[in-house]
């Protein structure tokens, strides 16, 4: 009775002691790797879609380059680990957070309500806007407004999705007959535009400005609406949303970044040389 009583307790505190075991587990799991698990692991994961110049693009390997991997370069330095990079389409970055795949997401992302809800994000490290890309010639659109009718090109998943489907959906858009025609590519719908087969394309400044830079017979401007309001936007890096320690210790890597003006720079360097990947 006694050695059935002992092996019953030895039973109950080794399935009290695996329940904590994975308690434990789970826990780490999900609230994402913290910078000593980086460290142990030895390498920093970092998801993007290289197809923002001069924030990411393919240079002349496969292997992404801009300013947000410079970016995400000088975090990994910092943490005396590699950077280890995956591009996938920009719709899907919140699901390498999600699956533990990636540490953190860089892809010239807009922070927005709607992604906090996915996703946590560090302080700013730097401010966009929407830009409208239309042919030269085209001088029906000068505002948001105007794309009334129109067919809009977006890349899917991004900022410009979400604003020319919302004033579509419910805004400034709705009943005027605007149709938001989604890509998975940004090239692709940029080359819409040239073909005629869309009306105009809403992205981020920068990649607006460098398309436009190198391909003749379009032109690019701010996206704003009637009464002057702008679409200005603050990119961050983005985290699995209950990561709130790793958020802290990404802001105390690009904190001096900002203020000193690297990053900028970083930003002004790519914007030429992805100007020249294109001549």
């Amino acid at each position: 009775m006694k050695k059935t009583m002992k092996k019953m307790m030895a039973l109950a505190l080794g399935f009290t002691m695996m329940a904590a075991t994975l308690a434990g587990c789970g826990s780490s799991a999900s609230t994402g790797k913290t910078v000593d698990d980086i460290k142990k692991a030895g390498k920093l994961v970092m998801a993007t879609d290289a197809a923002w110049a001069p924030f990411e693009y393919i240079a002349d390997s496969d292997t992404p380059v801009g300013s947000d991997i410079d970016l995400a370069q000088a975090i990994a330095d910092a943490w005396g680990v590699e950077l280890e990079i995956i591009n996938v389409a920009f719709d899907t970055l919140p699901q390498y957070l999600d699956n533990g795949k990636a540490d953190m997401v860089i892809a010239a992302m807009t922070i927005t309500e709607e992604r906090k809800e996915q996703m946590a994000f560090s302080d700013p490290y730097t401010i966009s806007a929407q830009y409208i890309i239309t042919a030269e010639d085209d001088a029906s659109v000068e505002t948001i407004e105007d794309l009334a009718g129109k067919k809009i090109a977006v890349h899917l998943g991004t900022t410009g999705d979400f604003l020319v489907s919302d004033e579509i959906s419910g805004g400034c858009l709705k009943d005027t007959g605007a149709e938001v025609v989604q890509y998975k590519n940004l090239a692709e719908g940029c080359l819409a535009l040239q073909k005629g087969d869309v009306d105009a394309v809403m992205l981020d400044i920068l990649p607006a400005q460098n398309y436009c830079a190198v391909n003749e017979g379009l032109k690019c401007f701010e996206a704003v609406y009637e009464d002057g309001s702008s679409t200005k936007e603050e990119y961050g890096i983005a985290v699995k949303k209950t990561n709130t320690e790793l958020v802290t210790a990404i802001n105390e890597v690009i904190k001096p970044m900002v203020e000193d003006g690297s990053i900028e720079a970083s930003i002004e360097k790519h914007k030429e040389l992805a100007a020249l990947l294109e001549q």
